[in-house]
């Protein structure tokens, strides 16, 4: 079911995001990548009076797992605030942000896991927020832990939630297990 899910929420974010099925960053492997750049400016008359510029960014990387315990996410977790953000986010004048998104599917989760993904909060700020920040959301797929008409629940942190209803509509029902 794992894979099924995976390939629902690639195919759900292929019309706006640039999506890869697998994807290397800083030497470890992923099931899935999407990014997604957004540039915009504003200027008077002509393009050389610009009076602002802005560009934003989004990241999600997919995983998948069998089992996923709390170490396990605390390892995904530090391998995105430090390799993963250092690889993909490069800040500039007219970065406005940078969103790094890791999204978890698993069949199983320990009861630990729900109250650590709570308890993840993670903002960079670049150069005082002059040069824009980014912000870690993070979302973990339980398919052992869903209801009688869902496949699985999801689990995310404060910033995560704008990820739930996407990753929840694309669960589908039990009868597609």
């Amino acid at each position: 079911p794992r894979q099924l899910v995976l390939e629902r929420l690639l195919a759900a974010h292929e019309t706006w995001f640039d999506v890869r099925r697998t994807h290397r960053v800083a030497g470890r492997s992923f099931a899935g990548f999407a990014e997604f750049h957004e540039h915009g400016e504003k200027y008077v008359l002509s393009k050389r009076a610009k009076l602002w510029e802005v560009s934003s960014n989004e990241y999600i990387f997919f995983d998948v797992a069998d089992r996923l315990t709390a170490a396990d996410l605390d390892e995904l977790v530090a391998f995105m605030k430090g390799e993963a953000l250092a690889e993909v986010v490069e800040p500039h004048a007219n970065h406005m942000f940078s969103n790094l998104s890791l999204v978890v599917i698993a069949n199983a989760v320990d009861a630990d896991v729900e109250r650590a993904v709570r308890r993840i909060r993670f903002r960079k700020n670049f150069k005082w927020g002059l040069w824009g920040w980014s912000d870690l959301r993070v979302a973990v797929v339980d398919l052992a832990g869903g209801r009688d008409d869902r496949m699985g629940r999801v689990m995310t942190n404060a910033a995560g939630k704008t990820l739930r209803a996407t990753l929840e509509a694309n669960l589908g029902p039990t009868a597609q297990r």
